[in-house]
């Protein structure tokens, strides 16, 4: 299509640039008869113009130039003749003055004569008589310029009628031969727009194939879309229904006061102490350990903190790293020790939800770290063989439930505990 849309406007230009050959011809032509019907006029001009140069020359006395016009030179050689002859001293001492005593003519001396030769230049009669003859040039300068102009507008229509009769023979041939190559360009127009055609209907068909197999596939899409919405439906109404069961259902909290032993012969001063577990219980040095004793309702109240220096078979040296209270409750014999991340029979196995990085305490990889290196274990994902959960923290726009792994360490009913009361087990 581009290449026909390309080929029609190069028809239209041709066309347009044809056309403008013509008129430009015929408005050759008009401009030629033109000039033929005022040449005439022209001449007639031309010889009253002549007429009337020949009569302004002989009114002045002067002989004329070659070409008509008047020789300024001569009328300005002849004022300077007469001026010397008429107003020079010896002219002018022929006429008789006042005469003297004796009776003799008064001659006038030399610098008066001169004076009055200035005077005699700068008089209203040579002015006017200059003023006349510059005006007589001017004018017969003037009327030939019009004449040389006059002839050269004449040449000029001579050689445009010249050249007019010299293209006027070949302008039929040029029409011809661009009537021809239209013609021609018209005939590949037509055998192009019916390839075009032809391709048209060709890939016409094509598209009508592919939009009825685009069709098709789009019916299938929906049907099978269709069935997709349906199934998601349903397993949203599941999670919906789950949900609700979770929001009702009740979280396990996990037991920390667990007593592992108690403490023997402390020496507070010291710092120093004993428990009455060791490596065969698979206690460990760095192993810490809360000391305090059961309160109203079981609870624990903590009076110290306590870590294993050596670890013997049935027993274990311990340092006592920090006192809550050495007045009121002070560490004494029999005191119970408490870690939840300690088991006497195996290694515990615990898993971690929530943020990686809480805003406060360890990062769950630094929380791990510190967990292997006591005996126990830490799982990645939320199993069944997990003894307990400890959640993190949830960001500010979240909150517990919204995390997956929590979730299903409740539908398991696997104990959780909050991370600020672990990791206090963990060491600074």
């Amino acid at each position: 299509m581009i290449l026909v849309v390309i080929l029609i406007f190069f028809t239209i230009i041709s066309a347009v640039v044809a056309a403008a050959l013509w008129a430009e011809y015929k408005q050759v032509e008009r401009r030629l008869e033109s000039l033929k019907r005022i040449t005439p006029d022209l001449q007639t001009e031309e010889a009253a113009i002549k007429a009337a140069m020949v009569k302004c020359n002989e009114a002045t006395g002067f002989p004329a130039t070659e070409a008509g016009t008047l020789d300024s030179t001569k009328p300005a050689d002849a004022l300077k003749k007469w001026r010397q002859e008429y107003w020079s001293p010896d002219h002018l001492n022929k006429f008789p003055f006042t005469p003297n005593e004796k009776g003799e003519a008064k001659k006038m001396p030399d610098s008066d004569v001169t004076k009055f030769n200035e005077a005699r230049d700068n008089t209203h009669y040579r002015d006017t008589l200059e003023q006349i003859i510059d005006l007589a040039v001017q004018r017969t300068s003037h009327a030939k310029n019009r004449m040389e102009q006059l002839q050269i507008d004449l040449k000029i229509a001579q050689d445009q009628a010249a050249a007019i009769a010299k293209v006027a023979p070949e302008v039929p041939k040029t029409k011809e031969a661009m009537k021809a190559q239209l013609l021609a360009q018209i005939q590949k127009l037509q055998e192009e727009i019916s390839k075009e055609n032809e391709q048209y209907n060709a890939r016409k068909t094509l598209l009508t194939e592919a939009k009825a197999k685009a069709e098709m596939e789009v019916t299938v899409e929906t049907e099978k879309y269709a069935g997709d919405e349906i199934k998601v439906t349903n397993e949203i109404r599941e999670l919906r229904r789950q949900l609700e069961e979770l929001k009702v259902k009740e979280i396990i909290s996990h037991e920390i006061n667990f007593v592992h032993g108690k403490i023997l012969r402390p020496d507070v001063p010291n710092k120093s102490a004993f428990i009455d577990i060791g490596a065969r219980e698979r206690v460990v040095p760095g192993l810490k350990f809360l000391v305090g004793k059961k309160g109203p309702l079981g609870r624990f109240d903590y009076k110290a903190k306590v870590e294993v220096k050596k670890a013997w078979m049935t027993y274990s040296e311990v340092a006592i790293v920090e006192v809550y209270d050495a007045k009121e409750r002070p560490v004494v014999d029999g005191d119970l020790i408490v870690n939840p991340l300690f088991s006497k029979e195996r290694a515990l196995v615990v898993a971690f939800v929530g943020e990686d990085r809480p805003t406060k305490g360890y990062s769950v990889d630094e929380a791990a770290r510190r967990i292997l290196e006591i005996g126990s274990e830490v799982r990645k994902d939320i199993t069944l063989d997990l003894d307990y959960v400890i959640f993190t923290e949830a960001k500010k726009d979240k909150e517990r439930i919204s995390y997956d792994p929590f979730r299903k360490a409740v539908f398991l009913e696997i104990p959780i505990a909050e991370a600020k009361d672990i990791y206090r087990f963990l060491g600074d």
